[in-house]
């Protein structure tokens, strides 16, 4: 037999999946928006990759309104 509270548990993980999604979404719109708008006003952003600091130039999804898919 289940335990009742497990059972809650669950049910809270499986709602906020989609809530999550969403939230995953607009991370991804709004990362996009800070490159564009960094790219704009001073040309670059700085980003850490393979354990040093980079500046970026361009970004995907520069000219795009949506972010690109995984």
């Amino acid at each position: 037999m289940s335990d009742p509270k497990q059972v809650s548990r669950q049910r809270t993980r499986d709602q906020r999946g989609t809530s999550f999604d969403g939230a995953l979404a607009a991370l991804k719109r709004a990362a996009i928006k800070a490159q564009r708008r960094a790219i704009e006003t001073s040309g670059s952003y700085a980003v850490y990759r393979d354990g040093k600091i980079v500046h970026v130039t361009e970004t995907l999804g520069l000219h795009e309104d949506k972010p690109p898919e995984d």
